[in-house]
């Protein structure tokens, strides 16, 4: 049940910011801020891997820094929160 309300949670907040892309680091703290208890490293990875594959959410290239990785919500991830 956790890892239903962690993905939701994230595609809410990456809705919120789109067009936008949302730091990882920006998003944890979103995260930690509307979730008790704050998400755990695994926790965090587990879900942002099944976005992932499942096409809900993907990473945008920073053109400045490589390091810093950002999050955006596609149009398969719109869809799944309206449902």
């Amino acid at each position: 049940m956790r890892n239903l309300e962690i993905r939701r949670t994230i595609l809410d907040v990456l809705e919120v910011a789109f067009p936008y892309a949302t730091p990882e680091t920006t998003l944890r703290v979103q995260l930690d801020t509307r979730l008790r208890p704050p998400v755990g490293d695994a926790e965090f990875e587990q879900a942002m891997t099944f976005l992932n594959t499942k096409a809900h959410v993907k990473t945008v290239a920073d053109p400045i820094d490589e390091q810093n990785v950002k999050w955006t919500i596609t149009e398969t991830g719109k869809v799944l929160l309206r449902q």
